[in-house]
């Protein structure tokens, strides 16, 4: 997605079908994309949200693309797996990390927003860290809703800390140009709003740290 004069892109996407699985794969290669955010569980009131597109404890390939296992690092909010994932064709490989939000209820939203902008500091001082330029892909089950909630909140934020401003319904309004029916329904909404007055002051993404 074009954030326009900001400086993070994103790929807003739906969460991986078994039969997708090799396309996903391609795509965050192709796109040079290097940190995935996952917004949803496998299964949520006992419906399939997303098939497990990722290897557990062995190498797995996929299409042209080998995926190896790192580490995974178990968080109180979220889960963090890194592979790594060599191009079976030359050889070059890549290191992509996984950000598995956890405290998203199966109905309703994050319990307190402070938590979620936490969590969205984490992805993108590690997008900073290493220095990768490609895109953040950001999926949930559909790719609207908590996707479109986390690269809602990731703009406000941002337009915050350099135009002194939030303006909700404009960023909802650009993304929708890109995206129909990004933040879709009433629940999001709320979560962006409690983000976005939480975060004022106490934010820890890369653009809000004082300079």
């Amino acid at each position: 997605m074009d954030t326009g004069e900001y400086r993070c892109a994103y790929i807003a996407t739906q969460g991986p079908l078994q039969e997708t699985i090799d396309d996903f794969w391609r795509m965050l290669w192709e796109h040079n994309s290097t940190i995935v955010v996952m917004l949803t569980k496998l299964k949520e009131l006992g419906r399939d949200k997303c098939s497990q597109y990722w290897p557990n404890d062995r190498s797995q390939r996929y299409q042209f693309f080998v995926v190896d296992p790192l580490t995974e690092y178990n968080m109180p909010q979220y889960i963090l797996r890194e592979f790594k994932v060599t191009d079976a064709r030359d050889g070059q490989s890549r290191t992509i990390r996984q950000f598995q939000f956890i405290e998203w209820p199966e109905q309703g939203v994050p319990k307190t927003g402070e938590g979620f902008i936490d969590f969205i500091g984490q992805v993108h001082k590690t997008k900073e860290q290493f220095g990768q330029d490609g895109p953040i892909t950001v999926h949930c089950s559909a790719g609207v809703g908590r996707t479109g909630v986390f690269i809602t909140l990731s703009q406000v934020l941002e337009r915050m800390q350099y135009e002194g401003v939030v303006d909700l319904f404009q960023t909802v309004r650009m993304l929708r140009t890109q995206r129909p029916a990004m933040v879709q329904t009433e629940v999001s909404v709320p979560a962006t709003c409690h983000g976005a007055d939480r975060g004022e002051g106490t934010c820890d993404l890369p653009w809000c740290r004082p300079r």
